[in-house]
């Protein structure tokens, strides 16, 4: 018993030791960033730089977690608590994996290999995810873990980290958590067959029933209190418009005015107004609610259905199977997209796993028929992305290490058989020398993206430098010319009130929003920018001839005047009524 102790301890020395080492080499050539500006948004509106108190209605999350880090928020004014969550997660997890590897395998030579192949895998695969934080990846993170530990762990311990690690990744995105829920499935059937076969199959049958049940039972009570949570005020309206803005602009393309006026006509719309679609500043519009949203939305699929799904589903399958043996380094963090190493190394775990399953008769032919069904789901969960033309790498690449870890904890349990080392660990070997080539490409990708950020940023911080040195005005910020941004983390951390906004976006028409309005004394955006103290912020390259058509076709005449020009880039401008 006292020898057990020690082991588990110094595993979780080691394990926090290497995670840590991992941490702080990162951050040492690194500044972390929020990746893209939707982080960003949702940051201020926890932290309260939105609205000026932080915000439980994050939107994006779920209720509960996002109440719980404007609790935080509150309790710590000047600290960048969600950038310090989102680290904490992904850290987090690469800390149970090499903790429960550790404690897995018997096999020191075996146990040895398998913790410097998690170590390659988080510099060489993992290490752009890390600098540049997204949440959604962060989810596939997390979901990646939950399988692992269902496949290499036991107990009512390790069911209960299993839960909890779920739903709170069912809480930061839930769509994310549902779209790796396949993978966690594979992963909790693949654990209930083995347990089944060996052991009192109906204590095994009851453990895992109940396991499922609880796990679900959490999943519908956090559903249910987000649901209640935005079930009053506007927000139901409000969810009805986010839903049908994410269909238009995520999934589908905005029909032109020329050559559907009959269809813009029939829902009010004029091109003036189209145009604030296309480039995003649809809060400038009252009249474009959920409704109409919704209808352009439904318009626009129609549109794109006009081509058929057996064409589509052709095109997909191409793709599909050019990056299953597409090998090449990776040029930039994110286009050209590239799926190696994470491709050939998942590759190389099925086939480690296979051969490792011939040398067993039963339990190989149960092993083996699993590949097949999971080589099936993740078929057709890489379709669904390819079909709806939705791939991102923070989608794909969350695809890729879910199922690459699943496969890993796979292999780590049959690491320490005799007869089955050879192939298990000789393709864990395979992989660390071919991993450790990209490792190079992909601190040189990091690299090369930080410059290009801090150049990309350099103009911003001085416009926001300069927006917060003029506390007396407020700023509405051209959607498109806000998007390049990408803020660094714990970095001049300052979470008092914002005097700009962006004219459309994910939080455009929400109460949040309206709580910002009604907080600098304006009731629309509309009627705003036309006030004394507000100016519009639009980049130097942007025409405003957009601006003024509409205006003039609501019947107000206006013009524009430039008072200010920031770091060359960025143009304010001043809209008065003629």
């Amino acid at each position: 018993m006292q020898s057990s102790k020690k082991r588990t301890l110094l595993n979780i020395c080691i394990a926090a030791g290497i995670t840590a080492v991992i941490m702080l080499q990162i951050a040492a050539l690194f500044d972390y960033y929020f990746d893209l500006n939707d982080d960003v948004l949702m940051k201020d509106i926890l932290s309260g730089s939105y609205t000026g108190t932080p915000a439980a209605h994050n939107i994006q999350m779920l209720y509960p977690i996002s109440a719980l880090i404007s609790l935080f928020y509150r309790l710590f004014k000047g600290a960048d608590v969600y950038g310090i969550f989102l680290c904490i997660c992904q850290y987090g997890c690469m800390f149970l994996i090499f903790r429960r590897t550790l404690d897995l395998i018997d096999n020191k030579m075996s146990r040895i290999v398998a913790v410097i192949f998690e170590v390659v895998f988080a510099i060489g695969c993992i290490m752009g995810h890390f600098v540049y934080v997204q949440y959604t990846f962060t989810v596939a993170m997390m979901a990646g873990t939950a399988a692992f530990l269902v496949i290499t762990g036991s107990g009512r311990s390790n069911r209960i980290l299993v839960c909890l690690i779920i739903w709170l990744s069912f809480l930061v995105r839930s769509e994310m958590l549902l779209l790796m829920l396949p993978f966690a499935g594979m992963a909790w059937g693949y654990r209930f067959i083995t347990d089944f076969e060996a052991g009192d199959k109906k204590k095994i049958r009851t453990v895992y029933i109940r396991w499922a049940i609880v796990l679900f039972l959490g999943l519908i009570v956090c559903k249910g209190i987000d649901i209640i949570a935005y079930s009053y005020d506007r927000w139901p309206e409000f969810k009805n418009l986010f839903d049908a803005r994410t269909e238009l602009y995520d999934y589908q393309t905005i029909p032109d005015y020329d050559g559907n006026e009959e269809f813009y006509d029939s829902i009010g719309l004029d091109k003036t107004e189209v145009e604030l679609l296309f480039n995003y500043n649809f809060g400038l519009d009252e009249e474009i609610d959920s409704d109409i949203m919704g209808q352009v939305a439904a318009y626009a699929k129609s549109i794109k259905e006009e081509t058929p799904m057996p064409v589509r589903i052709q095109k997909a399958i191409g793709k599909y199977i050019y990056r299953l043996h597409h090998f090449g380094f990776q040029e930039s963090f994110e286009y050209p997209q590239t799926d190696a190493p994470w491709n050939f190394i998942i590759l190389i775990m099925y086939l480690a796993i296979f051969f490792a399953a011939l040398s067993k008769k039963k339990s190989g032919l149960f092993t083996i028929s699993y590949l097949a069904v999971l080589f099936i789901i993740r078929s057709l969960l890489w379709m669904y992305i390819l079909v709806g033309e939705r791939d991102p790498i923070r989608v794909t690449h969350g695809l890729m290490f879910t199922e690459a870890i699943l496969l890993f904890g796979i292999i780590a349990r049959m690491m320490s058989f005799e007869d089955r080392k050879v192939y298990t660990r000789g393709g864990i070997l395979l992989l660390i020398v071919l991993t450790l080539v990209y490792i190079p490409n992909a601190v040189n990708v990091s690299r090369a993206e930080a410059l290009v950020r801090a150049d990309v940023c350099d103009p911003y911080t001085k416009l926001y430098d300069y927006i917060g040195q003029h506390q007396q005005n407020f700023y509405w910020i051209d959607v498109y010319t806000s998007v390049s941004y990408s803020e660094k983390m714990f970095a001049d951390t300052d979470n008092s009130l914002d005097n700009y906004d962006i004219l459309g976006g994910w939080a455009c028409k929400s109460p949040l929003q309206d709580a910002k309005l009604k907080a600098f004394g304006y009731s629309d955006i509309q009627s705003s920018l036309l006030t004394a103290n507000a100016y519009l912020v639009i980049h130097s390259e942007y025409s405003t001839d957009w601006l003024v058509a509409y205006y003039n076709d609501k019947g107000i005449k206006i013009t524009l005047d430039e008072a200010d020009t920031i770091a060359g880039e960025f143009r304010i401008i001043k809209v008065s009524t003629s």
